[in-house]
């Protein structure tokens, strides 16, 4: 009974938006030293207050992904900027990502954007017997950012049913191909795999196979890359014997 009545009264209340927002684009890579812009829209009739917070993905793309704060100050791989503003309504903002110290592998963040309240609504609310019966509701806007070392380099090896990524950049495999004999069969992948990492193959390489990577790079965009490997045993952690072999072509 008590909890219908809650819900009674929660329906009854003024609802405010702080969300009317639409972020583009929802992906952005950054190299070295420079910067890259997301552009914030208003979708609202009302101004708001928009706030950047910066989170750093731990193992992207793999089942144990999570985010932690990412440092601040000097140690920060990356500054937002501006980090807090004004949005007037239906207006919108070019905000800067922009690469502080480089970094050695490919490394993902994540740039959210949501409208808080203004500081003086904030400060109000938090003084000593002021209530409120507004209900707020934000919506967060989190923005992928893959920040580039200054001299990337991609670097695939295939171990036993394993494709491990030995280089610095992050490869958006798309398929992997298994040829034996001028007969190869085709595997849809579409996964991340970041400096590393590795992917289990979906299939076990024959060893007198071929084994071709379809890859995008995040700093060449929708452009195709392949590498063609021969399978190394399982057992064998050295680098790919024929490394010279190995050809990258755009598609």
């Amino acid at each position: 009974m008590l909890l219908r009545c809650l819900t009674a009264l929660c329906l009854l209340l003024p609802v405010q938006a702080y969300a009317n927002l639409d972020v583009h684009p929802m992906r952005i890579h950054v190299d070295a030293g420079k910067a890259a812009g997301v552009r914030v829209h208003s979708q609202s009739a009302l101004p708001q207050y928009i706030r950047a917070t910066v989170k750093r993905v731990l193992h992207p793309g793999t089942e144990r992904e999570h985010e932690v704060d990412e440092a601040a100050g000097e140690a920060a791989a990356v500054a937002v900027m501006p980090s807090r503003f004004a949005l007037a309504a239906g207006g919108s903002r070019l905000v800067r990502v922009i690469a502080l110290d480089p970094v050695e592998q490919e490394t993902a963040l994540r740039v959210y954007f949501e409208a808080v309240p203004p500081l003086e609504e904030a400060d109000a609310a938090e003084a000593p017997g002021a209530a409120s019966a507004t209900i707020g509701v934000s919506l967060v806007w989190g923005v992928l950012v893959n920040v580039l070392p200054p001299q990337g380099r991609a670097a695939l090896e295939v171990q036993g049913d394993t494709l491990r990524n030995l280089g610095s950049l992050r490869l958006g495999v798309l398929k992997v191909e298994q040829c034996v004999a001028g007969d190869c069969q085709v595997h849809p992948v579409e996964r991340s795999v970041y400096p590393g990492d590795q992917l289990p193959l979906p299939f076990q390489p024959r060893a007198d196979a071929r084994v071709n990577v379809y890859y995008r790079l995040s700093r060449d965009g929708y452009r195709e890359h392949q590498q063609s490997l021969r399978p190394e045993p399982a057992d064998n952690v050295a680098p790919v014997t024929d490394s010279p072999d190995l050809h990258e072509e755009a598609a």
